[in-house]
């Protein structure tokens, strides 16, 4: 829908603000609000961003993911991970950020542990953990420390870095509350997979790209596992199976492009990768009791 590329992203909001280049094993940037541009207009159109994010915030603001608003007041963290759609819109004057990117290479460095497999970074969902002003001092101080490292030239400081971003997602999960979006973790493999190729498959759909998968036995094939073994995994694990799962994940993609593209109702068909129009049509109208034109005008 969007063009996710980092440069992109710097375009959009940074201002005068090159992109960062470093001899990272993956991507890695740090930058306060008060660096973004004055037109924030880019911050107000859903997309997703080509990296994970983690914003420590202050003040009050309005995001809006996944057909939801989510309000921030006060003093906030918020996690997002590269597969989340989501626009961010705030009235505050005196609201300020402060914002770590950065691929799942960096993250994971030398390790095994996938960034997505962290608790804050699962499924699509924002991560959202109101603050006390102790907490959100003790994780700022940690930004503060961020921005020194980086700015240094110590030559280890790929590791320091990323073991100061591995503190602020520790010191957040061991807050032990819920995420706003109330989603639980996922600890089975086979389910994490599951999601991350099921984010990984929604995550470019166009009229000219559309959506490769979207059956179990296609899911299944991707991930080298038997069809009832899948559907059992994810019963247990979720409460739900395969084609449950995957028809809601449609019909959430559906609303998002139903919504806030102006493709035709024949476009997105052809994204969701329905050949016929009615077919999607009638897909829509009996998982989510209306008309896809009656959704889109409502």
């Amino acid at each position: 829908m969007q063009d996710n590329s980092i440069s992109t992203f710097y375009q959009q909001y940074l201002d005068q603000r090159p992109e960062e280049k470093n001899n990272f094993l993956g991507y890695f940037d740090v930058f306060s609000w008060n660096q973004l541009k004055e037109d924030l207009s880019a911050c107000d159109r859903l997309q997703r961003k080509p990296f994970y994010k983690i914003a420590l915030l202050s003040g009050d603001a309005v995001y809006y993911s996944n057909e939801e608003q989510i309000r921030v007041s006060g003093k906030t963290i918020v996690f997002i991970n590269p597969m989340t759609q989501s626009r961010f819109k705030t009235a505050d004057i005196h609201f300020t950020g402060e914002y770590c990117v950065f691929s799942d290479d960096f993250l994971r460095g030398s390790g095994k542990m996938a960034t997505g497999s962290w608790p804050v970074f699962q499924g699509h969902d924002m991560y959202v953990q109101p603050l006390t002003t102790e907490n959100y001092d003790a994780l700022r101080k940690i930004f503060r420390e961020l921005e020194t490292e980086y700015a240094a030239s110590y030559q280890f400081k790929e590791e320091l870095i990323r073991n100061r971003v591995l503190d602020i997602i520790h010191f957040t999960q061991k807050l032990e509350t819920s995420p706003a979006a109330g989603r639980p973790a996922q600890h089975d493999p086979l389910t994490t997979l599951f999601f991350n190729h099921l984010e990984q498959a929604f995550s470019h759909i166009s009229p000219r790209h559309p959506l490769a998968y979207k059956t179990p036995a296609q899911f299944a094939q991707l991930l080298s596992t038997p069809v009832d073994r899948l559907n059992k995994t994810l019963r247990k694990s979720t409460g739900k199976t395969t084609i449950a799962l995957l028809h809601g994940r449609l019909l959430q993609e559906a609303n998002v492009l139903l919504r806030h593209t102006s493709w035709s109702i024949k476009e997105i068909a052809w994204c969701l990768s329905f050949r016929e129009t009615a077919h999607f049509q009638n897909f829509y109208r009996k998982h989510a009791g209306c008309t896809p034109h009656e959704y889109r005008t409502a």
